[in-house]
């Protein structure tokens, strides 16, 4: 790609990757994905598909039930993610050693990097994310019906990997209006867009359409669902971004110039969430796409002084991060982050009590990953989840067994019931529970 270091960085970066998706315990919401892949449909309740289908790709090529396989498809995407913005930056110019600076601040963002082997939506939202800017690019350049057809495709199998793709979107239509690009645009050709667009949505749409759009308004709640106001939402998102991008690229990224691609769609998608952490909690990982915009548009006039701050800055963070992983009081910092290796008490009781409910979809999921058996989560125990529309979630015999949270009430539809405590798990918080139907 025209610099041996570049190549050297991509090879280097996805083998750190291989390494991590062995080595790192998997992680609840990653069991939960792999259930999915055990139950295809067009979509699911939390999130479109893509996820599910990534991680059956990686089971198919890889069939060993292990975390590589599960994640395998996620380091490859992470790095077609890099070779993506490669592209994208040789055809804005960049000279190769600042496409290196941003491959380098890419790669140490614990968002884009580290977190790029997770399985989780984030991954392929990233990857049609950065192939739809790199066609729109081609759109305001070339403005040939190939970019806008491969425009509307990469944009549908974003919308199947994450709904917040439609900001991409939003982020083009203030560009164009603010840069008045949009007098390059050609109506006709526009339609090819929209055509594609939906073509590569149809399984995400169809999904909600015969679920009476279950997921579609499950996810503005959870985005936009409180009725009040804390100021800690605000000043929480504020922080976390400043500290996830780099505060030595955030000054940068607010510079006044002439509108250029990459800072409109950094600050566009950061103002868009700054706006709904008025409405409600926004996750760390949300705005991940405007960190690519942000990155690269600070990185392609980067000196190298201010690279190294940037560099020491990511140098000074991972080294404190490993400093407080390996403090015992980690394990409290991390209590909500349940991973594979925190069931080893729980595991015997799935062989010997049948059947068995579990707790919670994270919970439920991470034994049916380590033990081989499905294990469904009692449905209505906790909030609704895929596990609610399973009728395996639902007990068919007289007398069965819950795992159950200390602090959880038994669902409303069990109104009969007598139960036995069989058995607790302090450190999970956890009671092992006969239920009868009485």
């Amino acid at each position: 790609m025209g610099s041996k270091r570049i190549f050297y960085i991509l090879v280097l970066s996805f083998i750190c990757k291989v390494a991590l998706a062995i080595f790192v315990p998997l992680y609840a919401d990653e069991a939960y994905y792999y259930v999915w892949s055990l139950h295809p449909q067009l979509s699911y309740f939390d999130h479109p598909p893509m996820v599910s289908w990534f991680v059956s790709l990686g089971n198919f090529f890889f069939p060993f039930h292990n975390t590589f396989s599960l994640r395998s498809f996620f380091v490859f995407a992470s790095t077609l993610t890099m070779m993506s913005w490669i592209l994208i930056l040789k055809r804005k110019q960049c000279a190769i050693r600042n496409i290196e600076y941003f491959l380098i601040l890419l790669v140490l963002n614990p968002l884009l990097g580290p977190g790029s082997i997770v399985a989780t939506p984030d991954v392929p939202l990233v990857l049609f994310w950065s192939l739809s800017y790199l066609y729109f690019l081609d759109v305001m350049e070339k403005r040939s019906s190939l970019a806008y057809s491969l425009l509307g495709v990469s944009l549908g199998l974003g919308f199947c990997s994450k709904y917040h793709i439609v900001i991409f979107v939003f982020s083009g239509l203030v560009y164009l209006i603010w840069s008045k690009e949009y007098k390059k645009l050609i109506p006709g050709k526009i339609l090819l867009t929209f055509l594609f667009g939906f073509l590569f949505s149809l399984p995400v749409i169809y999904w909600n359409y015969q679920n009476d759009w279950a997921s579609f308004h499950f996810q503005l709640k959870h985005g936009l669902g409180k009725t009040y106001y804390d100021w800690t939402w605000t000043a929480g998102f504020i922080v976390a971004q400043m500290f996830i991008l780099n505060p030595f690229l955030v000054g940068p990224l607010f510079q006044k110039n002439s509108p250029r691609t990459d800072q409109v769609f950094g600050l566009s998608q950061i103002f868009f969430f700054l706006t709904s952490s008025f409405k409600a909690v926004v996750e760390a990982n949300w705005p991940i796409t405007s960190h690519l915009h942000s990155t690269s548009y600070v990185t392609q006039s980067m000196p190298e002084k201010k690279f190294k701050w940037a560099l020491g800055y990511w140098v000074a963070m991972y080294l404190i991060f490993i400093t407080i992983f390996l403090l015992p009081q980690a394990q409290v910092l991390l209590k909500n982050q349940i991973n594979a290796d925190h069931l080893d008490e729980i595991i015997p009781i799935v062989e010997n009590y049948k059947p068995l409910y579990g707790p919670n979809y994270q919970i439920s999921s991470l034994l049916t990953w380590i033990t081989g058996t499905q294990i469904y989560k009692l449905k209505g125990l906790t909030r609704i989840d895929f596990f609610d529309s399973l009728p395996e979630s639902m007990p068919k015999t007289r007398q069965f067994y819950v795992l159950k949270h200390i602090t959880s009430w038994w669902p409303d539809h069990f109104p009969k019931i007598k139960t036995e405590l069989l058995q607790s798990f302090e450190k999970q918080q956890l009671e092992l529970y006969l239920v009868t139907y009485e």
